[in-house]
């Protein structure tokens, strides 16, 4: 009885590996550049979409500090007249209609002059205030306007008479063009982007309740990251449980934009060739098997009759006859069986 493993078992297994193993090595460097590759274009791609968007935000926010700053400097302002500061208000948002309020208030926060021509109110307890007059510089605070029910931002900015702080200017503008803009980029089926204030206040989100409610996103796994020193891309686990890969950049105010991304669906490329490499190795290995099954058999089963000649031979069985087609080592063993043979009778 045959011992071990057959030839044929033998000749399977060398074929397999002899034909795989190459596969499997070319395949393994091939995913790892493609994956390589993949990370890289996302990466780029992530910056230059951060890039532009923080970008966008920043140009609309200081066009609008700019303005601001130079009505603030103006001797009528600095006046602290309400006549004639209401002029200026007025103009201001005559000039700039996504400026639906400019006012002022004295240094107690007591309303001197506004624009829409409402009855003089408090502001002392608004934090834009309190930050301009405690920074002496340049103030924000994210809201939903009241009637609007959008989100809104607020700019106040101290007014200066020399180096002494008389009084404050602020502007309420509705953000619908910068918060449209960002709420609405997506990438795929589950791209998306939002914003977030300093204080890690939804400003812009593809989800409206977010921004209606100004959400809290300050633990966001993105916006958390980047203010802990990650830059770059960042994988994490949503809420769902679901992998998602992104990338976090600030504005020139302190704000964060974000966009994020599916990881099965970034890396849709991946599955793809995963998918394909797998049909082609498991189409090698039937196609390997099948030729090492017959190729196997062919080499066995001459063996297999010489040896049952030689087996009958041994008990005295002289004219066994010896027929061995081929025409390579396994006849010239079969010739020297036969030789054997001879010799014997």
């Amino acid at each position: 009885p045959v011992q071990g493993m057959g030839l044929t078992a033998k000749v399977t297994l060398k074929m397999l590996v002899v034909s795989l193993l190459p596969l499997l090595i070319f395949w393994g460097l091939a995913f790892k550049r493609t994956s390589e590759r993949v990370e890289q274009e996302f990466n780029s791609l992530a910056q230059e979409i951060t890039v532009g968007l923080t970008t966008q935000v920043d140009e609309w926010i200081d066009k609008n500090v700019r303005v601001m700053n130079a009505f603030s400097k103006l001797p009528a302002m600095v006046s602290m007249n309400r006549e004639q500061q209401e002029v200026l208000l007025e103009t201001m948002t005559q000039d700039y209609p996504w400026v639906y309020l400019a006012f002022t208030t004295d240094t107690g926060g007591m309303n001197i002059a506004r624009s829409d021509g409402k009855p003089l109110k408090d502001y002392s307890d608004r934090s834009y205030y309190k930050q301009a007059i405690e920074r002496k510089g340049l103030a924000w605070q994210n809201l939903i306007g009241k009637t609007s029910k959008k989100p809104a931002l607020v700019l106040a900015t101290p007014i200066k008479d020399g180096e002494s702080i008389v009084g404050v200017l602020a502007i309420a503008m509705q953000i619908d063009a910068i918060s449209q803009r960002i709420a609405t980029w997506h990438k795929g089926n589950t791209g998306h982007a939002f914003l977030v204030d300093d204080g890690g206040k939804v400003v812009a989100h593809q989800i409206e309740s977010y921004v209606q409610e100004q959400k809290d996103l300050s633990a966001h796994p993105l916006v958390q990251g980047f203010r802990q020193g990650s830059k770059g891309l960042q994988s994490f686990t949503d809420e769902k449980g679901q992998k998602q890969i992104g990338q976090a950049k600030a504005t020139e105010y302190g704000w964060v934009l974000a966009i994020q991304q599916a990881e099965v669906e970034a890396y849709d490329i991946l599955r793809q060739e995963r998918r394909t490499a797998i049909i082609l190795l498991s189409i090698t290995v039937l196609l390997v098997l099948l030729f090492a099954l017959y190729t196997g058999r062919q080499i066995v089963s001459p063996i297999r009759e010489l040896t049952d000649v030689a087996d009958r031979i041994s008990v005295g069985e002289l004219d066994v006859e010896v027929d061995i087609k081929s025409k390579d080592e396994i006849a010239a063993l079969g010739d020297a069986i036969a030789r054997m043979q001879d010799s014997i009778r």
